[in-house]
C-alpha cells in the first residue's frame, strides 16, 4: 500500500502540536526529517503535526519580516 504524500510550497516543519506529542524528536518550527522535507505523509498534515515553513508562526515570536 502506497502512503499518500503532500508536497510543501517551501519545506515542511514541525508544529507546536507535534512538539507536545514528541518533544525529544520534534521541535516546533524545525524542519522535519530530511527525507520528508518536501514530500511528507498526508496523515501528518491531517493530524496537525506539520505545516509549510512559510505559514509557521511561533507564538510570541516575531521575525524581522514582521516589521
Amino acid at each position: 500500500m502506497d502512503i499518500e504524500k503532500v508536497t510543501a510550497n517551501t519545506k515542511w516543519v514541525w508544529t507546536e502540536h507535534a512538539e507536545k506529542l514528541n518533544p525529544n524528536r520534534s521541535r516546533a518550527g524545525e524542519l522535519v526529517w530530511y527525507q520528508y522535507e518536501e514530500n511528507a505523509p498526508k496523515d501528518w498534515l491531517d493530524k496537525g503535526l506539520i505545516i509549510d515553513a512559510k505559514d509557521f508562526k511561533k507564538e510570541g515570536q516575531m521575525s524581522i519580516f514582521d516589521y
